[in-house]
Formats: structure tokens, sequence, C-alpha cells
């Protein structure tokens, strides 16, 4: 026996899983090979201090938890392998993108719209002799005709107004006036 068979087979001597042929030539090759009884003397040096540690303390939901990071971790490794495998998202996102230039590009391409002449447009300004009507309910020229109000105070009226008819700092004072409590 070498040392890489040693190592390789060194989980099953170390815990005493190995055949009974293996183990003893395990034990015959770590009693003449310096290396791998310095190996075999780390391992079990480690085991040892491991054991001599106080048992930690772990939340009850810690092995649940555990196996399901497990799980995930196995299922993403899977997901990856078969995406990579069938190439299926690099011909979808390619696919994806061919569409989006063609539809981009088609109203460039080969379209031709019909032309319209329009007759020109010429504003001109009134004529002198013109006067706007008084009464046109449009545009006012004199805002006196509608009252003062109107146009003063908004379309709500007093904003402020408002805010004392319909504050909740109000109602509780107007509360608590009608209880007496001041």
């Amino acid at each position: 026996m070498d040392c890489q068979q040693y190592i390789a087979q060194f989980s099953e001597f170390f815990d005493g899983r190995a055949e009974a042929g293996s183990f003893s030539e395990m034990e015959a090759h770590r009693s003449t090979c310096d290396r791998c009884r310095r190996y075999s003397d780390t391992v079990e040096a480690g085991g040892n201090l491991l054991r001599a540690l106080p048992n930690l303390d772990v939340p009850p939901d810690f092995y649940p938890r555990l196996d399901h990071r497990i799980f995930h971790l196995e299922d993403g490794a899977s997901i990856a392998r078969e995406s990579m495998g069938t190439g299926a998202t690099t011909v979808s996102v390619l696919a994806v993108a061919i569409l989006v230039s063609l539809s981009a590009w088609a109203p460039a391409v080969n379209v031709a719209y019909p032309a319209v002449e329009l007759p020109m447009v010429v504003a001109e300004p009134p004529p002198a002799s013109f006067t706007p009507a008084r009464n046109n309910p449009t545009f006012p020229r004199n805002l006196s005709l509608f009252g003062t109000t109107e146009f003063q105070d908004g379309i709500w009226g007093d904003s402020h107004d408002l805010l004392r008819k319909y504050s909740p700092i109000l109602e509780r004072r107007r509360t608590q006036a009608l209880m007496g409590i001041e």
C-alpha cells in the first residue's frame, strides 16, 4: 500500500469501518511510513481536541434551518446544472433581445407615410374699429362685472375658513367647550 491509497481510505480506517484485510494493510503501512503516521496522529489529536471542548448551546430551530439551507444549496446546484446543460436561458434572452430590437426598428423600415398639404393659417390683428363685447363670459375685460369675492377669495372661498371648519384641533376645542372643559 502506498501513501495515496492510505489517505484515500483513511476515513474508513479511522472510523473503524474498514474491511478486515484493508485494516491490517493500513496498520502495516502506518507503522512503516512516518508521514502517514504523522497524518494519523494529527487527525487523532484534532479529534481529541474537539471532543474536549464544551458542548455548544444551539437554539431549537438550528437544525431545521440548517436542513433548509442545505436543501436550497443542493436545489440551486441542480438548477444551475440544468440551465447550463440546456442553454435555454441564453436562447430565451437572445430571442427577447431580437424581438425588442425588431419592434424598435419596425416603424423605420420601408414605411411611407402620405404627405398632406394643409393651407397656411395667417393670424391678423383685429381692425382698429373692433371693440370686444362687454358681456363676453370667456374672457372678462372688467373683473368688476363678476363680483370681487369670486376672484379674490378663489374658487373655494377663504382658505383659512376651510382650515378652521375642518381642522381636528378646532373640533377638539369645540367638543371641550361643549363639555365645559377649558
